[in-house]
């Protein structure tokens, strides 16, 4: 009898020992969850400053000229997309000057518009990028922010 007793307390132990194992393993990996990803890269902008440009006031041209003045920023994660943003500055802002000099003013101050201005500057910064630098990956710049337009007779 005392035989069954003793193994009837080891049976019990390893079966307490086990169970407490499993719960202590599905304890410790419940929490864990799934890998948690990296933390975002910063975000760096680039800025186009102070574009003045002479546009015809409306579409008539018969109301004068006004003078349009215009800044962009250019958002980008990559750090070189700054440094070549900076070296091929005068190209891009030739061409931004070109597409504003398309418009009257009164096109250039209407809050429509300004959607497609937007992406037609930010067109130009990755287009300079990729032709005159030969920049990899293609588009480092991901969104351009219109910060200032004004418009003086």
């Amino acid at each position: 009898m005392k035989k069954i007793i003793i193994g009837a307390v080891a049976a019990l132990v390893l079966l307490g020992g086990g169970g407490g194992g499993a719960v202590a393993y599905l304890h410790l990996h419940r929490h864990a969850g799934p890998p948690k990803p990296p933390p975002p890269k910063p975000l760096l902008f680039a800025e186009l400053d102070g574009l003045v440009v002479s546009v015809p006031a409306d579409s008539t041209g018969q109301s004068g000229q006004a003078y349009v003045q215009f800044s962009v920023e250019f958002a980008s994660t990559n750090p070189a997309a700054l440094a070549s943003f900076s070296a091929l500055l005068p190209i891009i802002k030739a061409r931004a000057i070109d597409l504003l000099m398309t418009q009257n003013a009164r096109q250039l101050m209407d809050p429509s518009t300004h959607p497609a201005l937007a992406k037609n500057c930010l067109t130009i910064a990755n287009q300079v990028l990729s032709q005159s630098a030969a920049f990899t990956p293609p588009n480092p710049f991901t969104a351009a922010y219109i910060t200032n337009i004004v418009e003086q007779d």
